[in-house]
């Protein structure tokens, strides 16, 4: 179910006829009738628990009240509202934003450290792209010196750490998602460039490359 998700919510919503808003928010009853979920029959109960137990804190639910608020769900009940969002990841260019995201502005918003954690497969084309690629997606992942979360793999081998009093004064524009993941579109290039590097470890031995 979570991967069915992940690949609607996150990729799909637009080319599979899913109501989706700005924020990443589709209509759970959307989701629930698509051919994906459907063929695991999912019940809305069952969203509800995946949701609920994502270690990562990937999704969130939330009910739409009479007053036109929405409210964080974590349980379901017959005949209210609901609508679904991943906290990340997106690639899909009309999600402009995402449930609890928030800009990176004064000195109390930013972490002391942020880290992108990669594969030593994919540093040779890091480095001729001239830094960290954002891709296909809508921005580049990074974690927190905080506990990870999520934006980061469990098996990443490397870790790439930005320098944050750099990215501070620079033209870049980083935000803060609802689960906690650092996001950042980088620059026109969508790359967050090679020169706010400041150190690049090896996951297993902790020695610099």
């Amino acid at each position: 179910i979570s991967k069915s998700l992940s690949k609607l919510l996150r990729h799909q919503a637009i080319s599979e006829n899913i109501t989706i808003d700005e924020q990443g928010f589709s209509p759970l009853n959307e989701v629930l009738v698509h051919k994906w979920l459907k063929s695991l029959k999912a019940t809305p109960q069952e969203v509800f628990e995946v949701v609920e137990s994502n270690e990562k804190k990937r999704f969130i639910i939330v009910e739409l009240k009479p007053s036109g608020i929405k409210e964080t769900a974590h349980h379901y009940e017959k005949g209210e509202e609901y609508y679904i969002s991943a906290l990340q990841g997106h690639s899909i260019s009309s999600v402009s934003t995402t449930h609890g995201m928030v800009e990176l502005k004064s000195d109390e918003d930013w972490p002391q450290v942020i880290v992108h954690g990669t594969y030593k497969r994919f540093l040779k084309g890091i480095k001729e792209k001239g830094g960290l690629s954002k891709g296909k997606r809508n921005h580049v992942h990074c974690a927190t010196g905080e506990k990870v979360i999520s934006g980061m793999r469990n098996s990443c081998e490397v870790l790439i750490f930005l320098d944050v009093y750099k990215l501070k004064s620079s033209q870049l524009i980083f935000y803060k998602s609802g689960n906690g993941v650092i996001l950042s579109a980088g620059n026109k290039d969508g790359i967050i460039g090679v020169e706010y590097f400041s150190k690049i470890v090896d996951v297993k031995n902790g020695s610099e490359i």
